[in-house]
């Protein structure tokens, strides 16, 4: 009870010891703030708008969705251990505790509206204020805890994440707010004796001290509104502040996330026409980014979750992609704010983003596997920014050496390694393999792809694919000499306009021969081709249904047409042959496809269950291929993917088993360099050694292409 003003119901008094003229002072400094809020956050969309309009537009009901899961929610958060869960605990407790804080308002606001006396609450009392107390204390703790995480984490100074003093004056507030906040809740109970203050369970634990410290009521009135104050102007510093300093990533990621998260394998595209607009490609200035490309410089906050992701970086590459983002960040603060000519003086060149701010090696030694934008919990593309920048570098030339000499082969002769179009069916010798000319009928189209028509090791992959189809009597067709390179490749390497002069010839292609949705389903091998077929395809206007070989196989043996022997093992008739599975990035990772080719090599006898590699699924790290890398000479030792094979070889296992071609080029490398004695094949190779001795895999016959 008050002394002399009975609390007749479980509540507490609004502003309780605040005089009407300290409210006021309170009003003006919450108007204050919010101004400073709002012109820091005005100020940081001005700097948005100088980037490139995006193309796409997301509906009101996408957005709200987007911001209850990924921002509210926040889904993309769990993982990486202990940082994780302690940033859900300081985001979740600050949130609670900034609502609790707007509920109080509203509770105050209605009762001059409604004419309530202090005593009589409109809504703040009984169980809602039980309830309202335990949350508000709850959230306090967890705001104190994720308070206490951040704060070693940084003072151990771990060289994956950024660190800026104000980060630490950050951390300071945030928690002087909380323990000030359980404070000011210890002095209330003191000074109004709140009814059964227990509901505060660790407000009450302050009061418990305050009083066995002989507190009085007067000297407990006294100390509450000096805290009240000192904790009231610190939270609307804090408030002040966000624009600011590391807290901007609140704002802006709140901002990225409620745009939605990219596809992982998708790029932006580049149009003819846009191109002849500007006559520019690629980015070479920071006003050449998109808006998006622009708030998600802001979202960043130096994590290091990217960069402990990236195989590139493991491998000692010069990449690291929480760097690339900071290093852009910094110089679009440059160019924006416009210090670069007080500091280096009027006469000196600015540096250039490509080639001084960002090195080329440091854009290719990118393998656009997407486990960068895959774990940020901002939704940030670190590859989006690379690609854009490649782009500006093929555009200039400034692509030498092996890498542009398989660019100019595949321009040149539609295939990197610069081979004829008529030896494109060579490796179909000795098999009846129906082209689509001959076989228009056909219900699937199996695209084999430049690596298997060409590459000797490869070419028994499309070999082992056509007999399992042939066993299970499938009715299918290759285009043959007609087939062309999809420039997935070519895409990721930056060369956007040889990319879509590929892409419109097989467009053109296969609306010839009538491949289009719903007509003949794409088969592939290759998950760079599935990708670029399912994610890039579109963009020119084709429409395909395409599926990877594992899921097409997998689908035949559900469907009892395909059978798979008993009696045949894995690997050299061993019956304990034992297998691990390597998940391509672009068939695991882009297009989430992990159980099919599992439940393939359930099949064959012998595979006593998989041996997973410590990295698996989605979490898959890259063999180094993608992205360009395939063709770019170094040596076995030095290319990104090694640790990958130290991997596989450390599960003991007999067979490494693949389904991406470049990843069993580059997995074998490997493995032979290190003299690991473990055999590498396609699960379609596995497969089809499985096959019973009676499959129909058709007759020896010579076959032309298209």
């Amino acid at each position: 009870m008050i002394e002399g003003h009975p609390l007749p119901v479980l509540t507490r008094e609004i502003f309780g010891n605040v005089s009407d003229t300290s409210r006021l002072w309170f009003y003006g400094l919450s108007l204050v703030s919010t101004g400073v809020l709002a012109w820091g956050i005005a100020r940081r969309a001005r700097r948005w708008r100088i980037g490139k309009p995006d193309t796409e537009r997301l509906g009101w009901g996408a957005g709200l969705s987007n911001l209850w899961k990924f921002v509210l929610l926040q889904r993309r958060v769990p993982g990486h251990g202990a940082a994780g869960l302690a940033h859900i605990l300081l985001f979740g407790g600050f949130v609670v505790l900034s609502i609790g804080t707007g509920l109080i308002g509203v509770e105050h606001v209605l009762e001059k509206l409604l004419g309530h006396e202090a005593t009589n609450p409109v809504f703040h009392k009984g169980l809602y204020f039980a309830v309202y107390e335990v949350v508000m204390d709850l959230a306090g703790v967890a705001l104190l805890a994720g308070c206490g995480f951040f704060a070693y984490r940084r003072w151990k100074r771990p060289p994956e994440i950024g660190h800026e003093w104000l980060d630490w004056l950050i951390l300071v507030f945030f928690a002087i707010i909380g323990v000030t906040g359980y404070v000011l809740e210890g002095l209330r109970i003191v000074r109004e004796q709140t009814p059964m203050p227990e509901v505060s369970f660790v407000g009450v634990l302050f009061a418990r001290a305050f009083e066995n410290a002989g507190m009085t009521l007067a000297s407990a009135s006294a100390w509450h509104i000096g805290v009240w104050w000192f904790h009231a102007v610190l939270a609307l510093t804090l408030i002040a502040l966000f624009p600011y300093t590391r807290l901007l990533h609140g704002i802006a990621g709140t901002v990225r996330l409620a745009a939605g998260i990219e596809r992982l394998g998708m790029l932006s595209p580049i149009s003819a026409a846009q191109v002849e607009e500007t006559g520019e490609i690629g980015v070479t200035r920071v006003e050449q980014f998109t808006r998006r490309q622009l708030v998600e410089l802001d979202a960043c906050v130096s994590c290091g979750r990217c960069e402990q992701e990236c195989p590139a970086f493991e491998a000692g590459k010069p990449l690291s992609p929480r760097n690339v983002v900071q290093d852009v960040r910094r110089h679009f603060e440059t160019v924006v704010t416009g210090s670069l000519g007080v500091a280096r003086g009027n006469d000196l060149p600015a540096p250039a983003l490509v080639g001084d701010i960002i090195l080329d090696e440091t854009l290719w030694a990118c393998t656009t596997c997407s486990a960068c934008v895959d774990v940020c919990p901002l939704g940030i593309s670190p590859l989006g920014f690379i690609i854009d920048m490649r782009r500006s570098l093929v555009a200039d030339g400034q692509l030498r050496g092996s890498p542009a000499q398989a660019l100019q082969k595949t321009g040149r002769t539609g295939n990197p390694w610069g081979m004829p179009a008529q030896d494109r069916m060579a490796w179909a010798a000795g098999l009846r393999v129906p082209n689509v000319q001959d076989n228009p009928d056909c219900e699937v189209l199996y695209w084999v792809g430049c690596a298997a028509a060409y590459d000797r090791r490869l070419q028994k992959v499309a070999r082992s694919v056509v007999k399992l189809m042939q066993a299970a009597d499938v009715n299918f067709a290759v285009l043959g000499n007609a087939e062309g390179c999809t420039g997935e490749a070519a895409r990721r390497m930056g060369d956007e306009l040889l990319f879509q002069q590929l892409a419109g010839k097989n467009i053109e292609t296969f609306e010839r021969f009538g491949v289009r949705r719903g007509a003949k389903r794409i088969v592939s091998h290759c998950p760079h081709c599935v990708n670029s077929f399912r994610q890039d395809y579109p963009q020119l206007g084709a429409n395909l249904e395409v599926i990877h070989h594992t899921e097409f196989l997998d689908e035949l043996i559900r469907k009892g047409r395909l059978k798979i022997s008993t009696a045949k093992s894995v690997a050299a008739g061993a019956k304990s042959a034992s297998v691990t599975y390597h998940d391509p990035c672009y068939l695991a990772r882009a297009q989430n496809v992990t159980a099919a080719p599992r439940a393939l090599l359930s099949q064959v006898a012998g595979v006593k269950g998989i041996v997973e590699m410590p990295r698996h699924g989605r979490q898959t790290s890259c063999c180094g291929a993608g992205g360009g890398r395939m063709w770019f000479d170094d040596t076995v030792d030095k290319r990104v993917g090694q640790s990958r094979v130290v991997e596989a070889l450390g599960t003991g296992a007999c067979t490494l088993a693949v389904s991406c071609p470049f990843c069993l080029t580059m997995t074998t490398d490997g493995i032979a360099a290190r003299n690991g004695g473990m055999a590498v094949r396609d699960i379609a190779e596995i497969l089809a050694d499985a096959l019973p001795q009676d499959a129909k895999t058709g007759t020896p016959e010579s076959t032309n292409g298209v």
